[in-house]
């Protein structure tokens, strides 16, 4: 389980650079889902276009891109984040994942997350919401108490772990989009 968590951060670091590496010019231009011929029973990438996150800005919130099956063993989905600019969220309710890692790179915006600590009188979030199946994966939920405020600005990434309470955009000063990247080994988030 271990290896697994470790793979999991290392895959996570991937695909932040390749998200960067696929917003170039260049690469807006090329073919989507291409068989990969170098592999035996041939691959497929995944290809999203600057076009479809757009799209997924328009709306406050956090929202799948594409969630998808890696090597037969994990999900990796790719989401967006878009949060106008609020005031603090003054209830706290943050969630800790039971499987899922993340990774969050700030595209553009400034703000604050709660990140640490832990959750008073942790609830498990029910496993047949379309929050559970389609965005966070098995979770639980509180309010969070002896966290970390971390201030955030466009480049700035953070990377969650299974088990860490956080709370994102609890306090929004700029307009923000964020990519978050979700390593999901048990498989629990629905492919898109």
């Amino acid at each position: 389980m271990i290896t697994k968590r470790i793979w999991s951060g290392a895959l996570a670091s991937a695909f932040a650079l390749s998200i960067s590496i696929l917003t170039s010019a260049e690469a807006q231009n090329k073919g989507q889902g291409q068989p990969d011929k170098s592999k035996a029973g041939g691959g497929k990438f995944t290809f999203i276009p600057h076009a479809d996150l757009e799209a997924l800005m328009k709306t406050n919130g956090d929202h799948p891109a594409r969630v998808v099956d890696i090597a037969k063993s994990y999900n990796l989905g790719a989401y967006l984040l878009h949060f106008d600019p609020r005031p603090p969220n003054t209830n706290l309710g943050g969630w800790a994942h039971n499987d899922i890692s993340e990774l969050y790179y700030v595209i553009r915006g400034a703000g604050t997350f709660l990140i640490g600590g832990e959750l008073e009188n942790p609830t498990k979030d029910d496993p047949n919401t379309d929050s559970v199946k389609t965005v966070r994966g098995p979770s639980v939920s509180g309010k969070i108490n002896g966290y970390t405020a971390q201030k955030y600005v466009a480049g700035d990434i953070m990377i969650i772990p299974v088990g860490v309470p956080h709370l994102p955009g609890y306090e929004v000063t700029e307009k923000t989009d964020i990519v978050r990247v979700v390593i999901d080994p048990e498989r629990a988030l629905n492919l898109k």
